[in-house]
């Protein structure tokens, strides 16, 4: 199956079913890496208002992210509770049924959009977060009028998707600030971006008359100013990796204008507790993995996927086991750019697990790369200690046989579908 990007067939199928999209409170989230993490900490920290208003009432802020990571209805959740399957299927049914009757040919992520729309307006959403799914301009999610968007983020930009994208930063660049359409007041941009990133998405909101900020790209202060909070200073992160202080900002940002306008009242002592609770599970996830019952290993799961996420683990990995070997569990999405992703993790001292992800709860279209060429192109390339595993509920026993002395710290990488799978086993497991 292949990917066609385009509005129309979305605008299409929402007009049969009375445009739910028009009427809802709209924060829209593009870029390469990042997105899901500020998604989840702007969806989160707004549901602390309700300790301002009514407990008995509080607010319900709808998020819709991809892919999802154990089951598909994780992709939309109101207060970060996936939609319960009864109203999944009941609204897919629908969706299908008028997809089916008026011949519009509407692919499997714009239903799954059209599900998060219907079911968020259902629900009478105060706020809906949503994750662009690919690019930006002719995503499905950007269907939302741009008068619904309160605000606009736009995380860390790299080359993925080149393919669909454009094989430059700022081709890539400008399909993400497609979001940015006539109507939207407010962007903000993570301030690390290349240069000609942000040229480009300046370009952008200058064309619709959107203000842009532009948020602080120094990694070494981990602090985020703002107007309506001043200093926000976490004592800890409360997601791993450096660059989360960046989407932290953008988040942060995003919020502060919200409050600034008048569209949300939050304390500081909210948003601080708020911050507490932030989870997104499959990135740089310190997980004692139960892969069978009773038994267990300690390992690092993180679903980067693409040149700059490897970087960035690659980054941590360092800080965390400074040059010790690693043995790596990957699996990697097929028609993925691999030198990128590889390069900056693999080293010859390293051992490499090769396996493969199964088949994807809504999403048929995706598979994992053959896991014995994979392994080829890296014993090639990188390091001689590769074992090729394509069944990866086999890799763990293996693994947890290795005497003490001999194992190394453990990493599970390449895929966020490779860490849903495991999720979704250690989750069973754990029962």
């Amino acid at each position: 199956m292949t990917i066609e990007l385009g509005l129309s067939r979305i605008s299409k199928l929402l007009s049969h079913i009375g445009n739910p999209h028009e009427s809802l409170k709209v924060l829209h989230v593009a870029g390469t890496n990042g997105k899901g993490s500020v998604c989840s900490y702007i969806s989160t920290l707004l549901q602390y208002q309700h300790h301002l208003a009514n407990v008995n009432s509080p607010n319900k802020i709808g998020k819709f992210t991809t892919p999802h990571l154990i089951h598909v209805t994780d992709s939309i959740t109101i207060n970060n509770k996936p939609i319960p399957q009864f109203q999944f299927d009941t609204i897919k049914t629908t969706l299908d049924k008028v997809n089916k009757e008026h011949s519009i040919q509407c692919s499997e992520f714009e239903i799954l959009t059209c599900l998060a729309l219907s079911y968020f307006k259902e629900s009478q959403c105060n706020w809906c977060v949503l994750e662009v799914g690919l690019g930006g301009r002719l995503d499905a999610t950007n269907v939302v009028p741009g008068k619904n968007k309160l605000a606009c983020g736009i995380t860390k930009i790299g080359l993925d998707h080149e393919s669909f994208l454009g094989s430059t930063l700022p081709q890539i660049a400008f399909e993400k600030a497609g979001i940015i359409t006539p109507g939207v007041k407010y962007t903000v941009i993570d301030g690390t971006n290349d240069p000609t990133v942000i040229a480009t998405v300046k370009e952008q909101c200058a064309k619709v008359g959107s203000e842009l900020i532009i948020t602080d790209s120094c990694v070494h202060n981990s602090s985020v100013d703002t107007e309506s909070w001043g200093v926000i200073q976490p004592i800890q992160l409360p997601l791993n990796g450096e660059y989360q202080i960046f989407n932290l900002r953008v988040a942060l940002s995003i919020l502060d204008h919200l409050q600034k306008v008048g569209e949300m009242t939050l304390s500081k002592n909210d948003l601080t507790e708020g911050l507490k609770t932030i989870v997104w599970p499959g990135r740089l996830q310190n997980l004692n993995f139960f892969y069978a019952s009773g038994k267990s290993i300690p390992l690092l799961m993180d679903g980067a996927h693409n040149g700059s996420a490897a970087i960035e683990l690659a980054k941590y990995i360092k800080s965390q086991y400074d040059s010790k070997p690693i043995t790596y569990v990957i699996a990697v999405t097929a028609g993925k750019n691999l030198k990128p992703l590889l390069d900056p993790l693999l080293r010859p001292t390293d051992s490499v697990f090769v396996t493969k992800f199964g088949c994807v709860d809504g999403m048929p279209w995706i598979h994992a790369n053959n896991p014995y060429e994979l392994g080829d192109y890296i014993k090639d390339k990188y390091t001689s200690n590769v074992i090729v595993q394509p069944d990866v509920h086999s890799v763990f026993p293996t693994l947890a046989s290795i005497p003490d002395q001999e194992k190394q710290p453990v990493v599970v990488c390449g895929s966020l579908y490779l860490c849903g799978e495991l999720l979704r086993l250690h989750n069973s497991n754990c029962k």
